[in-house]
Formats: structure tokens, C-alpha cells, sequence
């Protein structure tokens, strides 16, 4: 019984030490008068100093609950002795003849059930019992024992529990928020199933989301600054199922005070925006990312170094100028200076911030940014230094490769976008992700030196180009036509009397394709004809090819004379 004894006291030495210390130290550098603690004042003095954040008596009083919610919580996780007769205790300092604390009692349930190891809701009930008992009308203390029931899997229970809490704190938003998290909960396990076409779990979602929005819809009765539209737009963010339901989350965004947005919402809107992007058609989709650099923006004049808002605001802006880049027109001319720079000053802005979250991505984005922006070398330096990235993944080297090889081709560089086309080609194949359109882009680079080039030279280097076509087309079945056509095209540039037959084979391929296009077909057989009746000077082998040239253009006069001199029929 003595060790007991002793390890209870010891308990409660640990407890209270680290406080009275620092009262004391507090106390000993404003200590006050005893007389001025028999000093009288009226019930408004008392309100008014009860009221204020500078005073001293309630900043000591909420230091004191604090630290006895802290202590009880070390004694309760201390399993060695029987540790609940100390808390009463200690609850029971906190009551006085002229105020009730039911904030102890609170804290102390709570230490029992979170802190115990045995998620104790045996003394946990005890104790938020005692607590309303004290004051029915105290919300944490229904709040928490709605929390317990849940816990326990009782909902119908917790549910009464947390609309109690609710009945009793109106004007109080956790309230709120702590129900709509019960009934939120699990509820992106449910969605994941909805979008996969349960049918079960699409009701489900709408079910309970227009239950979030109902206990919203309460929040602002009650208190008219609950940011009803706020919320309930993040609900749509998160468990919109159709375009609509996203457009009417996106509306409710728009609807919101300003000043209850956080910066989050910024990137959930400028995201519940960008998945109509996809099915747009061209005007449209410009429309929709100058929509989303504005919602950017509006963010940014709030929260103006926010990591995500900078991120996906550099990253949506540059994907908006690829979608422009190749096009003209005054009009779009101006669409293309407006993402270009929106797109560096976003990644400028970020990457001088040296947030601790900025990654290989931010400086790829960085990269291209000043590279559309005619920085040239200043963007290729950024993307060759991040190359070096340990960090960095395969899609990402690819991309930086691909915008260097291009970059080089646009300055007349093109030694060093040959060594940096053929790196990228080696790169890309490495990974397993080599497709037709990686080559198509390669051979596109030595037709634009082709026509900087003469004599020789040039030639040369349309065969580079009509080789890169070639092997693209056998390595990628579905793609071979148009790397066929693009051989037979570049062919009269390398064979211009077609006396090598360099366009041959591409034109036989096309002759004898079931899935080349008329207008193909046509420039095949054309080639065809001409190789064999001018070159090889065979008639025998020209015939079907005038024949199939006839039936794709019937009203050629030259083929019919032909035709009718080959056949000796009349046409």
C-alpha cells in the first residue's frame, strides 16, 4: 500500500511541477498587492475584464485547465497504479463555489478513451456525464460522446448525440463541421465505387452529400457568416459525378465570399474547370484556361506565394500555350503571349519562393515557360540542370529531352539537336515509350534543315528524314501509312526523275493498304505509273496501275488515252 501511495504522489508531482514552476517564475515578476484582491467592482467591471484578452486572471485560468487536461492525460497513459481516483481529484480542484468547469471533465474523458491504450469508454461515458451534469448545456461534452458512439459503430446513437451537440451550440461552427464529418465519412471509398458505374454507390454519394449540404444548409440559418456556398462547392469538388454536378460546384465557388476561400479552393475550382478542357472544342478551350489563369490569379492576390496555385497555375498555362503554339492569326497571337507569360511569372515566382515542396515537375514547367518566352538558353540551361535530378522520373527526362532537341532545331542549331533528337529517341526507347509520333518529330527536325541546306546537303538530309519515316512505319503498324505518305512525298526532293525508285516501296505499300485513303492511294498509283511506264518503260506493268488510277480519278482525260491505247479499248 505505501508504494502505491508513493507512485501516485509521484504521478502527481509529474503532473503539477511544470506549471507551478512556471506560475511562480510569472509571479515573481508581477506579483500583485494582496489588498487588491478585496477590491470590489460591479457585474460590468467583472464582464468587461472577463472579456479581455490582456487579462491576466483568464489567461491563468485557461493555463491551469490546460495543464490539468495535460497532466491527467500522462496519468492516464501511466498503467502501473489505479490512476482514476487521482483524476477526480483533480477534476474536482477545478470546481469552485462560484463556477463549474466542465472543460476538465471533457479533457478527462477524453485522456480515458484516446489516451488510456485501452480506449476506455467505461470511465470516458463517466466522466463527459459528470461534465453535463455540470452544465446541460455544455456542446463539446454531447460532441465527444457522439464521437464514442461512433466509434462503437452505433450510429443511430451518435447521430442523436452530435444533433444534441448541435441544439445546444447553434451558433458554434465545430459543431457543424464535427456532424458533417460523421456523415462525410468513407464517403471517397463510396465515390471511387460510383465512378466505376455502381449504380448503388452513385446514390449513395447524392444520398449523403445532400445531407452534408442539409446540416450546411442549418450551419447558416443559425449563424448567417457560415460559409454555406464554400462548403458545399468543396463537396461537389470531391463527389461530383457529372459535368453538371461539377458546374454547379464550380458555380458555388463563384458564389462564395472571398474572404472564406482558402487557398485550396483556388486550385480545386481552377481543377473542377479544366476537366471540361478535354471535350472542348478549340475556342472553348481557350475560353476555359483563360478562366482558370484567372481563378490563378484571384488566388494569388490573397495567398501570393501558395505553393499549389503557383504549381498548377505554371502547369496549366503551359499546356495552354502548346495548345496554341502552332497556330496564327492576330487573335491567337495574343492568347499565346498571354500563357507564355502567365506561365513564367507563375514558375518565377515559385521557384524564387524555394518552397520546400517544389519538385522536378515545377522546374520542367520552369524550363519551358522560359523557352516560350524566346529565353532560349536560359530555359535549356534549367532543363539540362534538371536532368541531372536524381529524383527525376522517365516521363519527365523525356519531356526535357524533347523540348531541348526542339529547341535547338528552332535556333538553326542543328548539330547539337541531331546529339540531342538521337539522345532522346536512345531515352525514350529505353523506357519501353518510344511510339510513331516521337519519330515523326524526329525526321520532322532534318526536313526543317533540309530546307536551310543546299545541293548535297540538303539532299542528304531529306534521306535522313525519308529513313526515320521508314523505320517508323515497320516499327508501328497502326501509324504506317503516314509514315509511307510522308516517304512518297519527300521522295521526287531525294529522286526527282525517279530513276532510283526511292519512292517504290513506301508507294507499293500504300497501293496495297487497306486502310490508306483515297487522296494516298491516288498519289501511289500516280507514283507507280510513272515508274513503271516512264522509267522502266514497261507496259505490261503499268496497265493495273492505270486501271486502279482510272477508278480513283474517272475523269482524267490522260488516263483514259492511256487506258485505250495499253488496252486498245475506248474509254
Amino acid at each position: 500500500m505505501n508504494m502505491r501511495k508513493i507512485a501516485i504522489g509521484l504521478l502527481a508531482f509529474a503532473l503539477v511541477a511544470p506549471s507551478i514552476a512556471s506560475v511562480s517564475l510569472k509571479d515573481k515578476k508581477e506579483k500583485k498587492p494582496k489588498t487588491e484582491k478585496k477590491v470590489k467592482v460591479d457585474n460590468k467591471t467583472k464582464t468587461s475584464k472577463a472579456s479581455s484578452s490582456n487579462s491576466p486572471r483568464k489567461v491563468q485560468t485557461i493555463n491551469d485547465v490546460e495543464a490539468a487536461i495535460l497532466g491527467i492525460e500522462k496519468i492516464v497513459s501511466h498503467t502501473l497504479v489505479e490512476v482514476e481516483p487521482i483524476v477526480q481529484q483533480i477534476c474536482e480542484s477545478q470546481q469552485t463555489k462560484k463556477s463549474v468547469c466542465p472543460r476538465i471533465y471533457v479533457g478527462a474523458a477524453n485522456a480515458f478513451w484516446l489516451k488510456s491504450g485501452v480506449s476506455d469508454t467505461t470511465y470516458a461515458l463517466k466522466y463527459i456525464d459528470k461534465a453535463i451534469e455540470l452544465d446541460p448545456h455544455y456542446s463539446p461534452a454531447y460532441m465527444l460522446k457522439g464521437d464514442i458512439y461512433k466509434w462503437a459503430d452505433d450510429t443511430t446513437v451518435a447521430i442523436n448525440y452530435y444533433k444534441k451537440a448541435i441544439e445546444m451550440a447553434p451558433n458554434d461552427f465545430r459543431t457543424y463541421r464535427k456532424y458533417a464529418a460523421f456523415v462525410e465519412a468513407g464517403l471517397d471509398k463510396v465515390t471511387e465505387r460510383a465512378f466505376a458505374g455502381d449504380t448503388e454507390a452513385q446514390e449513395e454519394v447524392r444520398k449523403r452529400r445532400a445531407k452534408l449540404e442539409n446540416i450546411y444548409a442549418m450551419a447558416k440559418e443559425a449563424n448567417p457568416t457560415f460559409p454555406y456556398n464554400r462548403d458545399c462547392a468543396r463537396l461537389y469538388a470531391a463527389y461530383g459525378l457529372t459535368t453538371n454536378e461539377i458546374q454547379k460546384g464550380i458555380q458555388l465557388y463563384d458564389e462564395a465570399q472571398k474572404d472564406s476561400l482558402e487557398a485550396d479552393d483556388y486550385t480545386s475550382q481552377a481543377r473542377m474547370v479544366y476537366t471540361f478542357v478535354d471535350n472542348a472544342d478549340g475556342n472553348t478551350k481557350l475560353q476555359l484556361y483563360t478562366r482558370i489563369m484567372n481563378i490563378c490569379d484571384s488566388g494569388l492576390v490573397r495567398y501570393p506565394a501558395y505553393y499549389y496555385i503557383l504549381s498548377t497555375g505554371a502547369d496549366w498555362a503551359n499546356r495552354a500555350y502548346d495548345l496554341v503554339k502552332k497556330q496564327q492569326g492576330e487573335a491567337l497571337y495574343e492568347y499565346k503571349k498571354l500563357f507564355a507569360s502567365r506561365a513564367l511569372e507563375y514558375s518565377e515566382t515559385l521557384i524564387a519562393s524555394k518552397d520546400t515542396a517544389i519538385t522536378d515537375l515545377n522546374y520542367l514547367n520552369y524550363g519551358k515557360a522560359l523557352i516560350n518566352n524566346n529565353k532560349l538558353n536560359q530555359g535549356i540551361d534549367v532543363l539540362k540542370e534538371l536532368l541531372k535530378s536524381p529524383t527525376i522520373k522517365d516521363d519527365q527526362v523525356a519531356s526535357a529531352m524533347g523540348v531541348i532537341s526542339n529547341t535547338y532545331k528552332d535556333m538553326g542549331e542543328y548539330d547539337k539537336a541531331e546529339t540531342a533528337y538521337q539522345e532522346y529517341i536512345n531515352t525514350v526507347e529505353s523506357n519501353g515509350k518510344l511510339n510513331y509520333f516521337h519519330l515523326q518529330n524526329y525526321a520532322a527536325m532534318y526536313k526543317d534543315k533540309a530546307e536551310e541546306c543546299v545541293g548535297m546537303e540538303q539532299v542528304a538530309a531529306y534521306k535522313k528524314a525519308f529513313d526515320i519515316y521508314g523505320q517508323a512505319a515497320e516499327r508501328f503498324p497502326d501509324y504506317a501509312d503516314y509514315g509511307y505518305i510522308n516517304q512518297l512525298q519527300l521522295s521526287p526532293l531525294i529522286d526527282p526523275d525517279q530513276e532510283a525508285g526511292v519512292g517504290l516501296r513506301p508507294a507499293l505499300q500504300l497501293y496495297n493498304s487497306v486502310s490508306a485513303n483515297a487522296s494516298w492511294q491516288l498519289m501511289a498509283t500516280r507514283y507507280l505509273v510513272g515508274y513503271y511506264f516512264n522509267v522502266k518503260k514497261s507496259k505490261e506493268l503499268a496497265r493495273k496501275y492505270f486501271m486502279r488510277w482510272h477508278e480513283l480519278d474517272p475523269d482524267n482525260e490522260t488516263v483514259k488515252r492511256n487506258i485505250a491505247i495499253l488496252y486498245k479499248v475506248k474509254l
